[in-house]
């Protein structure tokens, strides 16, 4: 028989839960790898065996987080009604931020914009798919002819992502009580109205 894995999924799961516990109450530059392991209730030998590096746990958060939203965006089925596929999109987003609201706002303050962390080309590929799903939903409704007016479709996509970001933060703050869901149901339709028709027929 082979000797047993000493550090297995479970405990790579631990130690990225513990890493986004702690850079959420202290600040990612103040995470040690021993505070990590500790918190894990693993050892520092485990952190370097599984990611080798405090960066190489950082980019596998960058990774295990997008690779998340991804297939919750993959998971949507396709419709008949691009526009509707774009709200369901935006639907899946919101589950992906308010099931892990530490890890949410891990990724949008360390792994977003233009002061980004370093990530892995693994995560990087994982990220730019999910992002790819939205903006082929908004191409979808373009070539349907419903984007209204001379819309870029890279406009409409910046938009939206804006506007799920924003709820998504006020949501995980509390602040879209007591029926968070019902201002995600008002606020894309609201701006889908500016940019996409309800039909090729209203042209």
């Amino acid at each position: 028989m082979g000797r047993p894995k000493e550090h297995d999924e479970a405990t790579r799961e631990r130690l990225l839960e513990a890493a986004e516990h702690l850079s959420a109450n202290k600040g990612w530059e103040s995470v040690t790898v021993r505070a990590v392991a500790d918190l894990a209730g693993t050892s520092t030998r485990a952190v370097y065996a599984l990611f080798g590096s405090k960066q190489g746990l950082e980019q596998a958060l960058h990774q295990a987080m997008f690779t998340r939203l991804r297939d919750l965006l993959q998971a949507r089925e396709r419709t008949d009604d691009p526009r509707q596929d774009v709200l369901n999109q935006a639907l899946a987003y919101r589950r992906w931020a308010i099931e892990r609201p530490e890890r949410y706002a891990l990724a949008m303050h360390r792994f977003i914009g233009q002061r980004a962390r370093p990530r892995s080309p693994e995560g990087l590929a994982v990220s730019r798919a999910a992002l790819d799903e939205l903006r082929q939903a908004v191409l979808r409704c373009h070539a349907a002819g419903l984007l209204i007016g001379e819309r870029d479709p890279e406009d409409v996509v910046t938009q939206l992502r804006a506007t799920v970001h924003g709820l998504a933060e006020f949501e995980n703050l509390g602040l879209l009580a007591p029926d968070p869901e019902a201002h995600w149901l008002t606020a894309v339709p609201a701006l889908l109205d500016g940019y996409v028709r309800t039909s090729a027929a209203a042209a």
